[in-house]
C-alpha cells in the first residue's frame, strides 16, 4: 500500500482495517508497516469539510509523514484535494502510491525546490495533522487530546506589514494551485503553529483557510509574502499596506458575525451613523440586516450599550432571527461588555462546529468576567491573545488589559508567554507584576505594586493595593485585623474601580485569620449583596471555612448568649452551604449548640440531616451519638438506638466506641434495664461511665460500690491544687457523702486530704465538714436530713 514514496522517505499506515475487513494487499501493508505512533479502532463519524458528497467506506488511516525538523510544511484544501506542501529541496522519486482507503489517491509530486503531497477526498470528512517526533502525522480525524485547543495564525498588523505570527517559520514558495491554477504564495512553518481559520479577501489578494502554514492567492505581482524570525510577513511592494481590517482578522466570529473594523476613531463613528440613516431609511425586507449592521457598526467603535439595545429592538419586531447563531452572538458579546453577564451567558452555550475554535477567545471572555474557572479562562486568552491586539482601538482598549491580567494572574506556564510583548501603560505593568509574582520574582513584583497603588488610574491603584496588602499579611508586615482595617479604607476606591465585592472577600479572609469569625461573615454576607458580585465560586469556601470556625470556637462572652448568638448566625447561613461532609460537620456542631440551649427536637433535626452528609466512620459515629443523646432528652429511647445502630463501623477507635457504650447504657436505663446499664459499663473508666454506675448503686443503696465508682471519678477530676469549680467542689461533697453512708474511712481520709482548705464557705463547706469530720459516718436517713 505504501509503494512509491520517495526514496529518502519512510510512511507508516496508522490504524489499519481489521484482517477480516481489509483486502488482501491492504492486510499485508498493514503487517509489514513498522509500529504506528497510535492506535483507535473505532470508525470516525464524518467530518465538515469542502469536498464532495459521496458515501465513504470506513476508514481508520492515519499516515506518519516523517518530514524532517528542518523542513517546514503548509497544508490546505483546494476543491476536493487536501494539498500538503513540503519545502524540501531534495529530489525525490515521484513514483505513484497505491493502496486502499482513503489514502488510496494520495500522489506525491517532487518540484524544484518543494515536495506536493496530495490525497483526494471522496466526501466531506476533514483531515488533520499534529506533529509528533518522527514527523507529521495526517488523519481523518482529530489527533489524540482533540483538535479544539489547537494552535491558530492569527494575523496582526506590523510597522513592516501584516504579520503571521510563528514559533519558527520555514520558507516561502511560489507554486500554482493543483486544483485551480491560481498563483499562490505558500508560507511554511517547521513547528505545529496552526493555521488561518477563514477565507479572507484583500486588495489584490486572498488568504486562503489553512491546517498548516499560510497560503495567499496573489492576484497582484505587488503582494509579496517573506518569512521572518517572528513569522511570515505580507507585503505590498515590499511595504506595510493598510487592508481596511478586511484580511487581518483570522476567522468569520471578529469579521462577519462582529464585523469589527480596525479603523479610525472618526471612521468608524462616520460608518455607525451612515448604518443608522440605512436602518431608518430601510424598507421592511432589508430592515433587520440594516439594523444589524448598524449595531455591528456600534460595537466597533466601543459603543457596546447602543449595540446591544439596536439588535434588542431589532429582534423584538423579527425575533426569528435570533435562530441564528451570528446574531445570538452579537447580542451575547454586547451583553458582555455592558456588564450584563446573564444576558452574555450564551458566550458559553453550544455553537457550530465550524466556528467553535474562533469562538474560544470570547468564551474565555466570559469565563473571566464570571470568575469562575478562571485557568481555562486564561488559557482560551493565552491562545488568541494576538487576536485582541488587531480589534478595533475602542474594542482593544477594553478587552487587551482584561485579558493580560487575566493570564497572569491565572494562566499555566505556556500561557504567561503570550504576554511577552505587551503594549505600554500601568495595566499592562499591573499584569506584568502579577506575572513576575508568579514567577517568584517577589521582591520585584512587591515594588511594583507599591508604585502601582498610587497610579491615576483608579482601577490599577486599587488593585495594586490590595495586592501589596496581601503581600504584607502573608510576609507578616502586618497582623490580619490591621489587613482588615486597610481593607475597608480601600472600599471608596474599591466602590469606582468596581470591585467591591472582591475586597470585601479579601477582609473576610482577613478576619478569619484573626478569628473574629462574626465580622468575617458579615463582609462575606456584604460581597454577596453587590450587584458586581461575580467572584461565586469563591464565596462558598470562605463561607464554609467561616461557619467551621464559629461552629468550633468556644464562646465569646457569657455562654448562653453566645451560644444563641451563633447559633442563629449558623442557621441562618446553612442553606447557602452546598450538600457535603463540610457542610455536615457544620451541621453537628451546630446541633450540639442548640442541645446545650435545651432545644432537643431542633438538636435531633440537624443531626439527622448531617449524618448523611458525613462520610468518615468516626465523624458518622460522633454524630449519631448526639443524635441519640437528643433522642434521649426527648424520651424517645427506640429512636436513640436506631441512630447508634445505623452508624455503628467495626473500624471506630476505642475512645469514640466507648463513648457510645455510654449512650447505650443511658438508653438501657431510660428503659428501666439497670442490669443491661452496668453490663455495659462493666470495668469502664470512663468519667461518664462511671457516673452511671455510681448513680445506679446508689439509687439501689449500694454505698460502698458507689463510692468506689465516685472515688475513681474524683481521682481524674479533683485537682490536686488549685482553686475547686462548683462542679468539682459538688464531686467532692457527693463523694464524702457516699462514702460516710457505706462508713469508708479510708475514702473519707482521702477526700479530706485531696480537697483541704479549698471547700468554698456556706452550707457545702459546712456540710463536707461534717460528712468528713472523724466519726462522721451516718445512715443514709440522716444524710437526707442535711441541707
Amino acid at each position: 500500500m505504501l509503494k512509491g514514496l520517495p526514496s529518502s522517505w519512510r510512511a507508516s499506515l496508522m490504524d489499519p482495517p481489521p484482517p477480516a475487513t481489509a483486502s488482501a494487499s491492504g492486510a499485508a501493508a498493514a503487517r509489514n508497516a513498522p509500529k504506528a505512533p497510535s492506535r483507535a479502532q473505532s470508525t470516525p463519524a464524518p467530518q465538515p469539510g469542502t469536498g464532495a458528497s459521496q458515501p465513504a467506506a470506513p476508514s481508520t488511516n492515519r499516515i506518519l509523514l516523517p518530514v524532517p525538523p528542518r523542513m517546514g510544511i503548509a497544508a490546505f484544501q483546494s476543491g476536493d484535494r487536501f494539498i500538503i506542501v513540503v519545502d524540501n529541496a531534495e529530489p525525490m522519486d515521484t513514483s505513484a502510491l497505491r493502496g486502499d482507503g482513503l489514502f488510496s489517491t494520495l500522489s506525491v509530486n517532487t518540484l524544484p525546490d518543494a515536495t506536493l503531497i496530495q490525497v483526494r477526498l471522496p466526501d466531506t470528512r476533514r483531515l488533520y495533522l499534529s506533529q509528533q517526533a518522527e514527523g507529521w502525522v495526517l488523519g481523518d480525524r482529530p489527533p489524540p487530546g482533540g483538535d479544539d485547543d489547537r494552535r491558530v495564525i492569527n494575523p496582526q498588523y506590523t510597522d513592516i506589514g501584516i504579520l503571521y505570527p510563528m514559533r519558527r517559520s520555514g520558507r516561502v514558495l511560489s507554486i500554482s494551485d493543483p486544483a485551480s491554477g491560481d498563483r499562490l504564495l505558500v508560507g511554511t512553518s517547521t513547528t505545529d503553529d496552526g493555521g488561518i481559520l477563514s477565507l479572507r479577501n484583500g486588495d489584490g489578494y486572498d488568504v486562503w483557510p489553512t491546517t498548516e502554514g499560510v497560503v495567499i492567492a496573489a492576484h497582484s505581482a505587488r503582494i509579496d509574502l517573506k518569512p521572518v524570525p517572528s513569522g511570515i510577513l505580507l507585503t505590498e511592494d515590499g511595504k506595510a499596506f493598510l487592508d481596511h481590517g478586511r484580511a487581518v482578522y483570522a476567522n468569520d466570529v471578529d469579521l462577519k458575525w462582529l464585523g469589527l473594523r480596525d479603523l479610525p476613531l472618526d471612521v468608524l463613528s462616520r460608518r455607525y451613523h451612515e448604518a443608522l440613516l440605512a436602518a431608518a431609511d430601510s424598507d421592511p425586507f432589508h430592515r433587520f440586516t440594516r439594523r444589524l449592521d448598524a449595531a455591528k457598526a456600534a460595537f466597533s467603535m466601543g459603543a457596546f450599550v447602543e449595540a446591544r439595545g439596536i439588535l434588542t429592538v431589532a429582534l423584538q419586531d423579527d425575533p426569528e432571527e435570533a435562530a441564528l447563531p451570528d446574531v445570538r452572538f452579537v447580542l451575547a458579546a454586547s451583553a458582555l461588555l455592558s456588564g450584563d453577564l446573564d444576558g452574555a451567558s450564551m458566550l458559553d452555550g453550544p455553537w457550530p462546529a465550524s466556528q467553535k475554535r474562533a469562538i474560544q477567545l470570547w468564551q474565555g471572555l466570559y469565563l473571566a468576567s464570571t470568575g469562575r474557572n478562571q485557568a481555562e479562562a486564561a488559557h482560551l486568552l493565552a491562545r488568541d491573545f494576538t487576536r485582541l491586539k488587531s480589534y478595533p482601538g475602542p474594542v482593544r482598549d477594553l478587552l487587551l488589559p482584561i485579558a493580560a491580567e487575566e493570564i497572569s494572574r491565572h494562566g499555566a506556564p505556556d500561557d504567561l508567554a503570550a504576554l511577552d510583548d505587551l503594549p505600554a501603560g500601568s495595566p499592562y505593568r499591573l499584569a506584568t507584576a502579577f506575572r513576575q509574582l508568579r514567577s517568584g520574582k517577589r521582591d520585584i513584583a512587591y515594588a511594583a505594586f507599591q508604585t502601582l497603588a498610587g497610579d491615576q488610574n483608579p482601577q490599577v491603584a486599587e488593585k495594586a493595593l490590595e495586592e501589596k496588602t496581601s503581600l504584607d499579611l502573608a510576609d507578616g508586615h502586618i497582623k490580619p485585623d490591621a489587613a482588615a482595617e486597610i481593607f475597608d479604607t480601600m472600599m471608596p476606591d474599591a466602590r469606582l474601580a468596581g470591585r467591591e465585592a472582591t475586597v470585601r472577600l479579601m477582609q473576610a479572609d482577613a478576619y478569619m485569620q484573626a478569628r473574629q469569625w462574626n465580622d468575617a461573615l458579615q463582609a462575606i454576607d456584604v460581597a454577596r449583596a453587590y450587584p458586581d458580585m461575580t467572584s461565586k465560586d469563591k464565596v462558598a469556601p470562605l463561607l464554609s471555612r467561616a461557619l467551621t470556625g464559629l461552629a468550633d470556637s468556644p464562646p465569646s462572652g457569657p455562654e448562653k448568649t453566645s451560644l444563641l448568638h451563633d447559633a442563629a448566625t449558623l442557621k441562618v447561613h446553612l442553606p447557602d452551604l452546598p450538600p457535603g461532609p463540610q457542610k455536615g460537620n457544620i451541621l453537628a456542631s451546630y446541633g450540639k449548640m442548640l442541645l446545650k440551649l435545651g432545644l432537643p427536637d431542633d438538636a435531633a433535626q440537624a443531626f439527622s440531616d448531617a449524618i448523611p452528609m458525613l462520610v468518615a466512620p468516626d465523624l458518622r459515629a460522633l454524630a449519631g451519638a448526639a443524635l441519640a443523646e437528643a433522642d434521649i432528652e426527648r424520651a424517645q429511647p427506640q429512636e436513640a438506638a436506631q441512630a447508634l445502630a445505623r452508624t455503628d463501623d467495626p473500624t471506630l477507635p476505642n475512645e469514640i466506641r466507648t463513648s457510645r457504650q455510654v449512650i447505650a447504657a443511658r438508653i438501657a436505663l431510660a428503659t428501666g434495664d439497670q442490669a443491661k446499664a452496668l453490663s455495659l459499663l462493666h470495668d469502664s473508666t470512663n468519667a461518664s461511665a462511671l457516673d452511671i454506675t455510681a448513680r445506679i448503686h446508689e439509687g439501689r443503696g449500694e454505698w460502698a460500690a458507689a463510692a468506689g465508682d465516685v472515688r475513681r471519678m474524683a481521682a481524674d477530676i479533683i485537682p490536686p491544687t488549685g482553686p475547686l469549680t462548683e462542679a468539682q467542689q459538688a464531686l467532692a461533697l457527693r463523694l464524702a457523702s457516699d462514702a460516710s453512708q457505706a462508713a469508708d474511712q479510708p475514702i473519707l481520709g482521702w477526700i479530706t486530704g485531696r480537697v483541704g482548705d479549698r471547700m468554698l464557705d456556706g452550707d457545702r463547706g459546712r456540710v463536707f465538714k461534717l460528712l468528713t469530720a472523724p466519726g462522721g459516718a451516718m445512715t443514709a436517713s440522716q444524710a437526707s436530713a442535711l441541707p
